[in-house]
Parts: C-alpha cells; structure tokens; sequence
C-alpha cells in the first residue's frame, strides 16, 4: 500500500466512533499500547495491500445428513474436515487509492493459489473464489473491496493402487504353473514301465466298477433300523446305522461317497501320466 497514510491515520480509521468519542472497548486500553495490536500483520494479497475492516472465517466438518421415512432422527455421516473459507471485507486509502485498486485488480485475476496475509491469522495459502471493489460518492480517496478465499490444498490425481486380494491370487496361480513346469521337466527323462501304467489303471478301473454298481444303490439302505426300509433287511449288515439316518441321508451319502472316488481316480491317473 502507499506511503500516504501515516500511523496516526490508521489508528483513527481503526476506532469505532460512539456518539461524539472514539472508543476501543470498555478497558481503557488504548490501541497502540495493548499486546493484542503487536500481533496485527498488514494485510496483503500477493503482496498488494489493504487495511481490514472485518474478516469472517468459516471452518467445522462436512456432514451429509441421511434421513428417513417415519423415523424422528436422522445420520448425520461426517465426511472429512470442512476446507477453511475466508470473508475480509477491507479498504484501499490515499491519494493513490485507484492506482492500489488496479494493483489489486491485476492480481485478483492470476489463476492459482496465492498467498494472503490476514491480519489476525498470518501467512495463509488460498484461492481467491471471490472479489468487488466498490466505489463511493461521499468516501473520496477511499475505495471498499471484498474477497472471498478457500484454503488451498494439494492437488490430488487418480492413482493406481494393488488390491492385495487380487495379487496374492495372481502369485499363487503364477507358482502353481511354475510348479507344474518345473515338476514336468524334472519328470521327462523318466519312464514308466508299460507294466506299471497298466496296474494303476486297472485300480482305477476297479474302483470306479465298484462304486457304478446298481446293487450300491440297496446297499446303502440295508443298514437302517426302524420303520424304514432296513425292517426288510435288517441283520444284512452286522452294524446298523444311526437310528436317527433316513433313506435320503443314506443315499445322499452314498453319491457324495462315489463322486469322491470317481475324483481320486481321475487325479491317480492323471498324475501316473505324468511319470
């Protein structure tokens, strides 16, 4: 700001006036001689001046509020801190108060954050949202602005990031292969006896006749006691089974019993293959 205003000059533009006398507050302190006023910094946008008439600073948290059909209360989900905002309602004075205006303009106009000095707060980082300048017919070498800022913050880009799920998966699929391949080449120069082949197939072949066979089927029941089945069959098997075992149960066991030995073959033969 120009050096066209002195100190005595901001100490009146500074006071309050009540009727006929300046007042500060109800102490008695006068403005240059309270601890309060060596805290004051000049106020500034990018470095162009101006001299605070009232400031106003909005802070709190970030609330959604979610409300229901027939209930009386609500949620109120927080979503983070609030950004700070800043309202300063200010002056330019002097002589030179239209040339300060268009210093201010000038800057006002530049994109990005800048730095503001707030009389009470300090240094702070801020984008300006808002700005006016406001001239007055009976106010002359005095010009009114406003501005309106936001705390800055650090810009954030989408960003990649592993979900940890995915790639545990990935690795243990990846070592599985790895095993297979390296089991493979390890097994290659090896041979099975045409002999040795033929026996583990012949196994299979009869576990699977066995459990394929149709008499399975009654088998399955003849150990039941009771009013079951097993009443036309009993002592056929020299244990019983549960009291409390149905038909179904008993047949539901016996395809689960066949499903597995038709599984263990397929892998015994599949893995002799490989040999």
């Amino acid at each position: 700001m120009s050096g066209s205003i002195t100190t005595s000059d901001l100490f009146g533009l500074a006071t309050q006036t009540v009727g006929n006398a300046r007042t500060i507050d109800n102490s008695g302190n006068s403005w240059s001689g309270g601890e309060w006023w060596e805290q004051l910094q000049p106020g500034s946008w990018r470095g162009v001046g101006f001299v605070l008439d009232a400031g106003q600073t909005a802070a709190g948290r970030r609330i959604a509020l979610h409300e229901y059909p027939y209930r009386d209360d609500a949620w109120p989900e927080d979503l983070g801190k609030l950004p700070r905002r800043f309202t300063v309602q200010a002056f330019l004075v002097g002589d030179d108060v239209y040339q300060q205006r268009d210093a201010m303009l000038r800057v006002v106009e530049q994109s990005g954050a800048g730095t503001l000095v707030h009389p009470t707060l300090g240094s702070i980082q801020c984008v300006l949202l808002e700005f006016s300048a406001t001239d007055r017919r009976e106010r002359g070498r005095y010009v009114e602005v406003q501005f309106a800022f936001i705390l800055a913050g650090d810009v954030q880009y989408p960003a990649t990031a592993i979900a940890t799920g995915s790639a545990v998966t990935s690795a243990a699929a990846a070592l599985t292969f790895a095993s297979q391949g390296d089991l493979g080449a390890a097994l290659a120069p090896m041979s099975v006896p045409p002999a040795a082949w033929a026996s583990v197939s012949q196994f299979t072949g009869m576990a699977t006749a066995a459990v394929s066979d149709a008499s399975q089927i009654i088998g399955a029941v003849r150990g039941l006691a009771g009013g079951y089945y097993g009443r036309f069959s009993n002592g056929a098997l020299s244990t019983l089974q549960p009291v409390n075992t149905t038909a179904l149960g008993a047949l539901s066991a016996a395809t689960t019993a066949r499903s597995a030995v038709f599984a263990a073959a397929d892998t015994v033969n599949r893995v002799a293959s490989l040999l």
